[in-house]
């Protein structure tokens, strides 16, 4: 999703620093996407509408082999409540069948996945036809979209562009929004994951140059 924000320094700090590692990306990292979006391709030809949004290392393209990949879910639960085990009993079968069975099949070297929120898209859909601006579904959609690494994106497409064409929606939220990615910016496992990162190039002999570093030195400076 393009940024809604583009002139947010929130938004575009985060995002300017994510765009700029991924110029480095490691072979694991690039493995791990193909491999999912392979995934989500078989499930979509079977005639399954499933995409997902990936966080943490892959997201900015800096897996090794001992990272996990943790994800977000977007699929339709068949009804308009929240995706949970008790209103969605096809998101346990999905989990089920990304992280073990189509991983193992598609991958000579498995790792660990784990699904850490579910988008129903039928609830979605609903609360953007009404307007339900107040619904935290929309807003988790708009922060994942706008900072994650999206896998089978075409199925998102509509529901972005009904909400890029909402100034008024965006007005509201961009405020949230922005404390959320503040506060998850703040943590100290966000943080030491830049170290782990800058890390990791070194281990595959890529010599950053002084303005990535510097870039990142500003970005947790201004935290």
């Amino acid at each position: 999703m393009r940024n809604p924000f583009p002139d947010n320094p929130v938004f575009k700090n985060f995002l300017g620093l994510k765009n700029s590692f991924r110029k480095y990306s490691t072979v694991e990292a690039k493995r791990r996407t193909r491999e999912i979006a392979k995934i989500a391709r078989i499930i979509y030809d079977s005639g399954t509408e499933l995409a997902f949004d990936l966080v943490g290392s892959v997201n900015f393209g800096i897996a090794d082999e001992k990272s996990d990949v943790d994800m977000i879910i977007y699929l339709d639960c068949g009804n308009e409540e929240e995706a949970d085990y008790q209103n969605c009993p096809s998101l346990k079968f999905f989990e089920r069948l990304v992280l073990t069975s189509l991983l193992r099949e598609i991958s000579n070297r498995p790792y660990k996945m784990e699904v850490v929120d579910a988008i129903n898209l039928r609830r979605l859909k609903k609360k953007i036809e009404m307007e339900d601006f107040t619904d935290d579904i929309i807003y988790r959609f708009v922060f994942y979209r706008t900072i994650c690494r999206g896998v089978n994106k075409r199925i998102l497409r509509p529901y972005e562009r009904s909400l890029m064409s909402n100034k008024f929606l965006f007005s509201l939220i961009e405020e949230r929004l922005t404390e959320v990615l503040i506060e998850f910016t703040k943590t100290s496992t966000h943080r030491r994951s830049f170290g782990k990162y800058i890390s990791r190039l070194k281990e595959n002999e890529v010599k950053l140059p002084p303005s990535i570093l510097m870039k990142v030195k500003d970005y947790l400076d201004s935290q």
